[in-house]
């Protein structure tokens, strides 16, 4: 029975040793529950400020959009009143009054319009505007002399002033 005895011993040894091991597995397993809920806990409280950062974001992102638009509107503003402006749609207008006038030109004369029978003077622009600085000059002329006119006398013997076109 010796033999048993030991057997007994140890038996009771290893079911001692198997309850140790049990509790310290426990004891483990409820730490690391333990530390999983923390991390949970810590997990939610990130992603809880994520979402008040990514909201934050938002707005800001709204605000800034905002600001854009109402820059954006000032410069186009700033660049309608500016002197810059007036000059790109001084070159644009002419640009496409001188395509305009040109194509209008062209578009006569392969219809036949005869120059020859109808002159017309607008048709030659360096014409025209060498005619408009003699008509300017004229125009002062008489100017000059009506006012010497008036100068001398009530004016009622005064010849109106030719018109350009006739």
């Amino acid at each position: 029975m010796g033999q048993h005895a030991e057997v007994l011993v140890r038996r009771e040894e290893l079911e001692t040793l198997r309850s140790q091991e049990e509790g310290a597995a426990k004891a483990q397993r409820e730490a690391l529950e333990a530390q999983l809920v923390v991390e949970r806990e810590a997990h939610e409280a990130e992603k809880a400020a994520r979402e008040l950062l990514e909201a934050e974001l938002e707005e800001v992102k709204a605000r800034a959009t905002q600001e854009a638009e109402r820059l954006k509107i000032e410069g186009k503003e700033e660049f309608l009143k500016s002197p810059e402006f007036d000059t790109l749609l001084g070159k644009k207008a002419g640009g496409y009054f001188k395509n305009g006038f040109l194509g209008c030109l062209a578009q006569w004369r392969a219809n036949g319009y005869p120059e020859e029978e109808h002159p017309a003077s607008f048709l030659n622009v360096q014409q025209a505007i060498a005619e408009m600085a003699d008509e300017e000059e004229v125009q002062e002329e008489e100017e000059d002399e009506d006012e010497e006119g008036e100068e001398e006398g009530d004016g009622a013997d005064a010849t109106p002033p030719s018109s350009p076109f006739s």
